[in-house]
């Protein structure tokens, strides 16, 4: 049997497109399997969104020509944003690389290379513990922002049809699944083109599935509205967790990011999410420093913006000046070391606002889903919380033996650090 084997750049979006792949090839006959030496086809499934994703990819791309050159691989496909993007450049400086499909064209091109039949629109190879799985309710994005090269590379926002994501997710949870995690460009977004909500879309959701965990990421500020807050309020299977990217607070920076809404409604939504979700303690939020035109006063306005706010996750990064988008022109551009210093000033904030809101959690009882083996020689087994993401939020870390991954426990805390919690299972 011909193998294949996948490396998954980016965020789990991509990670999904990925996942589809592997499934096309299993479905035609190869083996899945993690060995790339050993492996037939290599298929390296990329991200372009900032600069440093790019150079990943273009170090993945000459790995998975190194492992060609040295082992039994006879085919190199490249996938992703990275070929989307930069394929018509690129090719003839990647010769090892027999095949380049992008976001848009890999169903085609890949079931002609493989000579596939019908090929589901849904089913995928899980790569990752089926207890958590992803699911992505629409394709593309319709923003605008200055900064953002997503809609040159996705196109225009996309909905799914409600009954082709319910299928999948009943998919998924014969699978095992436990936590299902709903992801899109913007998530709030769904169903505004197509004349529906994203609130009807979870009341259909949870109505056809028992997950006991249903988790939503990357919701835009724009389109958090009351139907979704209430059915927050009222629906215990929804995880009080709120992935909201607010990118700054300073006005002049949203404006000229071409974020909305502004300072005055970020503030309001915020309030009115703590003030309507009981236990909405899963507050999180990205901000991006460093944008053209961003002043010292910009900066310190957004340091009280979270000193007063205290989100409970937190994230920045440095903006990347990207081709093709509006701020790759735009001037007074801070430097370099500047915007790095303004990232650790706030991580460091954020570090104390963290460890001071995880102490007050000491002898409180948490639902705690059960990840696998520690990462900690410490500890047995680690886990997260209703108000932790996998991979970019906190863990549970916990010295019992014998837990089973994607069991949910009610687990007593014991002590925190900065970013995590540690805890005992109650017997």
């Amino acid at each position: 049997m011909p193998t294949v084997a996948l490396q998954n750049l980016g965020c789990s979006k991509n990670m999904i497109d990925g996942e589809r792949i592997a499934h096309l090839f299993r479905t035609s006959g190869y083996e899945v399997i993690p060995d790339f030496i050993k492996a037939d086809v290599i298929v390296v499934n990329t991200c372009a969104f900032i600069r440093e994703a790019q150079e990943e990819a273009i170090e993945a791309i000459l790995e998975s020509a190194s492992c060609k050159k040295g082992g039994k691989c006879r085919r190199l496909i490249v996938g992703g944003c990275f070929s989307e993007r930069y394929r018509n450049k690129v090719t003839k400086l990647f010769p090892e690389v027999d095949l380049w499909v992008g976001v848009h064209d890999w169903k085609n091109l890949l079931a002609k290379q493989l000579n596939a039949g019908s090929f589901s629109p849904f089913k995928r190879e899980l790569l990752e513990p089926a207890a958590t799985q992803y699911l992505k309710i629409a394709e593309g994005c319709s923003h605008s922002c200055a900064y953002c090269v997503i809609p040159r590379l996705r196109g225009p926002y996309r909905s799914r049809p409600a009954h082709e994501i319910i299928e999948e997710a009943q998919w998924l949870e014969t699978k095992g699944t436990r936590e299902l995690i709903i992801v899109a460009q913007d998530t709030a977004f769904y169903g505004k083109d197509i004349g529906t909500s994203l609130a009807k879309l979870l009341q259909k959701l949870l109505a056809a599935t028992t997950f006991p965990w249903v988790r939503l990421m990357y919701l835009h500020p724009a389109h958090v509205d009351d139907a979704l807050l209430q059915l927050f309020a009222t629906e215990k299977r929804l995880c009080p967790y709120f992935d909201i990217p607010l990118q700054h607070i300073a006005d002049p920076i949203l404006t000229a990011m071409n974020r909305s809404p502004l300072s005055k409604d970020l503030r309001a939504l915020l309030e009115k999410i703590r003030a309507v979700v009981p236990g909405a303690v899963g507050l999180r939020s990205t901000f991006m420093l460093g944008f053209p035109g961003e002043t010292d006063a910009h900066f310190k306005e957004l340091v009280r913006f979270v000193e007063a706010i205290k989100f409970d996750r937190l994230g920045t990064f440095p903006w990347s000046p990207e081709e093709e988008t509006r701020a790759y022109t735009m001037p007074h551009r801070p430097r370099q070391s500047t915007v790095m210093r303004r990232c650790e000033t706030l991580m460091l904030l954020q570090r104390d606002i963290s460890r001071e809101a995880l102490s007050r959690r000491a002898g409180s009882i948490v639902e705690t889903i059960v990840e696998g083996p520690s990462e900690d020689p410490s500890f047995a087994f680690q886990g997260r919380t209703r108000f932790d993401a996998p991979e970019i939020d906190g863990k549970v870390f916990m010295k019992s033996k014998g837990c089973v991954p994607g069991a949910i426990l009610q687990v007593k805390i014991t002590g925190a650090g900065d970013y995590d919690l540690f805890g005992e299972p109650v017997q």
